[in-house]
């Protein structure tokens, strides 16, 4: 078993253990639930910053939802994504008799091996990025079936899709050239989940006006489809000297994973960062956050720390309508995915019953 990083910074908020309780029929029968959040490495930056986001939403909330005591873990899945080792933590997670929900999903590769399991054990998964569109929407013939086993969903992103990111990645590829053709090229990873994202890019672009090519030195933008952050910032640079007037964007993926350090100077200055997490100081709510996080915490708080916090929101709202009948896992998953609309710090958020957020938001940056 992979070890276990708990909640010691907010312990005193977190006053529950996993211990005796035992599962029937979907049902924790402890006063004691755990939340789990399973992250491919939590130690990362923007992953570090993810769980003490989720910290700090429940020790805002004392710990407890009703006559619940709230337990926190997180947990190691694996920062390579290989499936025996995703599946490893997975079950691992499973295997805790009081687990009420987890909180991960962040790449798509590890999600693929996770989402069925956790479907099958009936629990609720809260997805922070995994952004393959697959699944949660037909891509292929066969999903998102494959990823629900149970023909019943419980896997749901807090985040947009690939499909739902295409545009603002238009929008950032196409500047200030609007009222005139413009070209795009898009380079990809290969595989599956990059030549989704690739597919939407270049619906997206046409619809925008623009004219896809291949030679990046016939392009006015140049899109990094895939979320490999040390493949990502070797294409940027090599971009920034075969075409250096073009715009270069990256997507969520490789910006959560920290592709901004290991650019070359000349490819951040031609950049632009599509992502999921909310500009910092961008309202009173996330300055209020930002705030209070840096009270309880000692340190400012990261971008990617609001999606954190906002997932560990959503599932204790849902425990909270719940009410007593929160130690039940489907009263759980229906309560989550029945929701309405809710403000957040990734503006108004609600998850449709297909576990797919609704109107997501992307933020456009510069380094």
């Amino acid at each position: 078993m992979r070890p276990l990083l708990v909640a010691a910074a907010l312990a005193a908020a977190l006053s529950g253990c996993a211990s005796e309780g035992i599962t029937h029929g979907g049902a924790v029968l402890s006063d004691t639930l755990t939340v789990y959040s399973l992250l491919p490495d939590p130690r990362a930056p923007a992953q570090a910053d993810i769980v003490d986001g989720e910290k700090l939403a429940l020790a805002q909330a004392g710990g407890r939802s009703g006559r619940f005591t709230i337990n926190f873990v997180s947990l190691e899945e694996g920062a390579d994504g290989k499936p025996d080792e995703v599946a490893d933590a997975t079950r691992d997670v499973i295997s805790d008799t009081q687990v009420i929900a987890v909180i991960g999903g962040l790449d798509s590769a590890g999600t693929r091996t996770s989402a069925p399991l956790f479907n099958e054990a009936g629990l609720l998964q809260v997805g922070l990025g995994a952004g393959y569109p697959g699944l949660t929407r037909p891509v292929k013939p066969d999903e998102p079936a494959r990823y629900q086993p149970s023909a019943r969903t419980t896997f749901a992103r807090i985040v947009g899709d690939d499909v739902q990111q295409a545009g603002p990645i238009v929008a950032a590829a196409q500047g200030a050239r609007e009222g005139r053709p413009w070209t795009i090229a898009i380079e990809g990873e290969g595989d599956d989940d990059s030549m989704a994202l690739t597919r939407a890019v270049e619906r997206a672009a046409t619809g925008a006006g623009a004219r896809v090519v291949d030679d990046p030195r016939r392009a006015d933008a140049l899109v990094y489809a895939g979320s490999d952050p040390v493949n990502a910032a070797g294409t940027a640079d090599g971009w920034a000297r075969e075409a250096p007037r073009a715009r270069i964007v990256l997507p969520d993926a490789v910006v959560r994973a920290g592709v901004a350090g290991r650019l070359s100077a000349a490819a951040r200055r031609r950049a632009r960062f599509v992502s999921s997490a909310p500009a910092p100081g961008g309202s009173a709510a996330q300055r209020s956050f930002e705030a209070d996080f840096r009270h309880r915490l000692g340190r400012a708080p990261g971008p990617y720390a609001a999606l954190g916090y906002e997932a560990m929101r959503g599932v204790l709202a849902a425990l909270h309508r719940a009410g007593g009948r929160a130690n039940q896992r489907q009263r759980v998953i229906d309560s989550y995915l029945s929701a309405p609309v809710r403000a957040s710090l990734l503006g108004p958020l609600k998850v449709n019953p297909r576990g797919e957020r609704v109107a997501p938001r992307f933020t456009i940056a510069r380094p």
